[in-house]
């Protein structure tokens, strides 16, 4: 009875050890490139380890999604991919802008509310939070290590949607 009792117990540890490997592999293989990945492979597309990058709109627009975000506001060029999850207005507003000209939405917090005399300007403090997702001016050349700095950033929580301040 000992010895079925310790050959169950082993079978069940091997199938379980074999499971959570899987899992893991499996996990690995499938999960989401992080934001630094990200960059590092927008770097080495773009020759930049060691090199530059001229922050022009053709370059601006490749990066025109939620996981590789960069927006154009009053003629600086911002890599906002980190602060995805933080917004108070939610990521769609953010999303919308990924990779365009964004010194109307940004100024009003809703394009379309300009037609309708009815906007509020961003808050002080969010006007220093994106200070921090600053790569550099529009036609400037920069070198690959300023676009890496800028996704080391870990955006700050926010309070909900609800929150006027930015």
């Amino acid at each position: 009875m000992k010895k079925l009792t310790t050959i169950s117990l082993f079978i069940f540890w091997a199938v379980v050890t074999a499971l959570l490997t899987a899992g893991l592999v499996f996990y690995q293989n499938n999960k989401q490139p992080s934001v630094g990945n990200l960059i590092q492979n927008t770097i080495n597309q773009n020759n930049l380890t060691g090199g530059s990058l001229t922050l022009n709109m053709a370059e601006i627009v490749k990066h025109n999604k939620s996981s590789d975000c960069w927006m154009l506001i009053n003629n600086k060029v911002y890599n906002i991919t980190s602060y995805f999850g933080s917004h108070p207005g939610g990521n769609g507003k953010m999303a919308a802008t990924c990779g365009k000209d964004a010194t109307v939405a940004y100024k009003t917090q809703d394009p379309n509310a300009v037609s309708s005399g009815s906007y509020s300007a961003h808050s002080s403090n969010a006007v220093s939070l994106l200070a921090n997702y600053y790569i550099g001016d529009l036609n400037q050349t920069i070198g690959g290590n300023k676009i890496i700095e800028t996704n080391n950033i870990v955006a700050p929580k926010t309070r909900g949607s609800d929150d006027e301040d930015d």
